[in-house]
């Protein structure tokens, strides 16, 4: 088929507008509809240094192109790449190589964080306990992420969740009745009041992700396809094959549920309490006297004997 826009050949179609998109045109749009997200959230407003978790992944090697290529020229800005290495042998550890690789190839300052250093390593856990392994993994990986973002003084840190990303997490937290998440998972930072919480901001939250993989894809970026071998135990997989069968039905539902979780996000009563504490074991950032992380540790060490 051809470009709806151009004579080229279409490498994606785009059921919700009912549109072709070849290469160039396809990459005009991700890059419009980022710049877009960028400005309209404030998302690198008064912010001079910003994070960028690199995974390895498709989601988060786009968004240090893409972040490189619309704010890379800005002389007061500095992107900083960020990779936690959970210890996943055959995964993250190839994923890795890819993430080292574009952020030289960008010329970004790359720093990689190991859970051996701050956790367990998700391999050594998985031999003891078979269930819910991402409630620990998330856990800890975002724990880790604070303190990078600490240690490195940046301003921002930049998270590759795309559109299917935000709204799986939106539903995942409408069944559980946790709503006050979704106050914290925002486009640009959320609410949290808190020196020592570094503020997220989500450049892809407006891009599908099949779009995220073309564009990655169009633009050569190397990426690491594999699955994580432990995602098979989590309740996200059920939550993305409902959404994906209902776009299939209805083209443009994905959006429409985007902008329900906008519309919630924007009327919510959120409690003024709503700030952090100090762990008292570790001294980061927490609802509680102790922070999960530290609880989730010590009890790993009770179970696994250390």
């Amino acid at each position: 088929m051809k470009c709806s826009e151009c004579n080229n050949e279409a490498v994606i179609y785009l059921s919700y507008s009912q549109k072709f998109l070849c290469s160039k045109h396809l990459s005009r749009l991700v890059e419009k509809r980022v710049g877009a997200s960028i400005r309209e959230y404030g998302m690198i407003e008064g912010r001079k240094r910003i994070g960028v978790a690199v995974s390895g992944g498709k989601d988060s090697l786009t968004m240090l192109y893409l972040l490189h290529k619309l704010l890379g020229k800005d002389r007061r800005l500095k992107l900083i790449a960020i990779t936690v290495d959970e210890g996943i042998k055959g995964y993250r550890d190839v994923s890795i190589r890819n993430a080292r690789r574009l952020a030289k190839s960008l010329g970004i300052e790359h720093h990689i964080y190991k859970f051996t250093d701050y956790a367990i390593p998700m391999d050594r856990l998985m031999k003891h306990k078979k269930t819910d392994p991402c409630s620990y993994c998330g856990v800890f990986r975002r724990w880790i992420l604070n303190k990078a973002a600490g240690e490195l003084k940046l301003d921002a840190l930049a998270i590759g969740h795309n559109l299917d990303d935000i709204i799986q997490t939106f539903l995942m937290n409408m069944m559980r009745n946790e709503p006050l998440r979704i106050a914290r998972f925002t486009p640009n930072g959320g609410i949290i009041e808190s020196e020592a919480f570094v503020s997220r901001i989500r450049p892809l939250f407006s891009i599908p992700e099949r779009e995220v993989m073309a564009y990655a894809l169009c633009n050569n970026i190397d990426f690491h396809n594999g699955e994580c071998p432990y995602a098979a135990y989590a309740l996200r997989n059920p939550v993305r094959e409902f959404l994906n069968n209902m776009e299939e039905k209805y083209p443009g539902v994905k959006f429409r549920v985007l902008n329900s979780y906008l519309s919630v996000l924007k009327n919510m009563k959120v409690p003024e309490n709503l700030t952090t504490r100090t762990c008292i074991t570790c001294g980061g950032p927490s609802s509680t006297e102790q922070c999960k992380r530290c609880i989730l540790l010590d009890k790993l060490k009770k179970q696994m004997g250390h």
